[in-house]
């Protein structure tokens, strides 16, 4: 996980419980969703992105598509030797 997003989770989980204890103070129901809904959501979502992101992400099954990220591998390894 990238840093944005553990940031976002560590902000997502506190502010949840911040907003229901100001709702039981203040006399309202807190938000209606068990921590079991809340786990199977979050569960649900991950597996979501992380299957959207592995659709996106560049796969090169292929031997030609490994070949030719071998050739593109090397051609950013010479051009960063060049530059030095």
């Amino acid at each position: 996980m990238n840093e944005k997003t553990v940031a976002f989770i560590r902000l997502a989980i506190p502010l949840y419980a911040m907003i229901n204890a100001l709702l039981l103070s203040l006399g309202y129901s807190p938000i209606p969703f068990a921590p079991e809904k809340v786990d199977a959501f979050i569960t649900g979502l991950i597996g979501v992105i992380s299957v959207l992101w592995a659709w996106w992400k560049n796969n090169n099954i292929t031997p030609e598509a490994q070949g030719m990220q071998k050739a593109l591998d090397d051609k950013k390894a010479y051009n960063k030797l060049k530059d030095i």
